[in-house]
């Protein structure tokens, strides 16, 4: 069910989304299901989003296109699509940083101090290109950065080719642990162990997951199931400090 996000340990300042094909809850469900997709999302539907939440403006959403790209908020988002980029992070209160996924990796970051929030859309091949270095390059955090993983397609669906691993392992030689060993030309994939790695490599340790699998969790959407047009949200704000 859609949900905000408590087993995280974070500031309590910092407040993150996770929405799914429910509304609200299990019973909740829309006709299609809950979809935050702009192109078919349901006026009605994000309208009861934000009211329940509390969500300090629309949620808005990037042109997401499997890249490196980052963006900072220097104020609310004004249109979706606006930008090409999948992450984006503001140091503001009370401006949303959102993805939407279908499978791929939705990352949060923030700080100790809850100084910013980020946004990541990680897929296999925003990962290959270092998205979540260039995140934190952008970021630049002065405190330790904590990150949690949302809901994704696991390991045990997620089969890839041979060449799939081959090419990834040129250029992340360390992810090996990635992957399952390769038998008849296949592999199983793990966009959280690939993403820990890199991570890690750049000295987080604070690192939380969901564990949740899209392909399995009839709660979520899923591309590689039904190759699905719609979304699921991630999404993260700063609260503003109270006087």
């Amino acid at each position: 069910m859609t949900h905000l996000i408590n087993q995280w340990q974070r500031p309590a300042r910092v407040k993150v989304l996770q929405t799914s094909r429910s509304l609200i809850n299990p019973l909740s469900n829309p006709t299609n299901g809950f979809d935050v997709h702009p192109n078919h999302a349901d006026p009605d539907h994000m309208h009861a989003l934000i009211t329940a939440f509390e969500l300090p403006h629309e949620p808005i959403f990037m042109q997401q296109v499997h890249g490196n790209q980052v963006i900072e908020y220097l104020e609310p988002p004004k249109a979706h699509f606006d930008v090409q980029a999948d992450a984006c992070f503001t140091r503001l209160p009370d401006v949303i940083c959102a993805v939407m996924t279908a499978d791929c990796l939705p990352v949060i970051m923030t700080d100790t101090e809850g100084s910013f929030v980020a946004a990541v859309h990680c897929g296999w091949r925003s990962l290959y290109a270092n998205i979540l270095s260039q995140t934190l390059e952008a970021i630049n955090p002065q405190h330790e950065v904590l990150v949690w993983f949302g809901p994704c397609i696991l390991q045990d669906q997620y089969e890839v080719d041979e060449s799939f691993v081959v090419n990834y392992l040129k250029r992340h030689p360390d992810a090996n642990n990635a992957f399952t060993e390769i038998i008849d030309h296949n592999s199983l994939a793990s966009l959280y162990t690939m993403a820990e790695i890199q991570l890690q490599n750049l000295g987080i340790k604070q690192i939380q997951q969901s564990m949740e699998c899209t392909y399995l969790n009839k709660q979520y959407y899923s591309w590689r199931e039904n190759s699905t047009p719609h979304r699921m949200g991630t999404m993260a704000w700063i609260k503003p400090c109270q006087p």
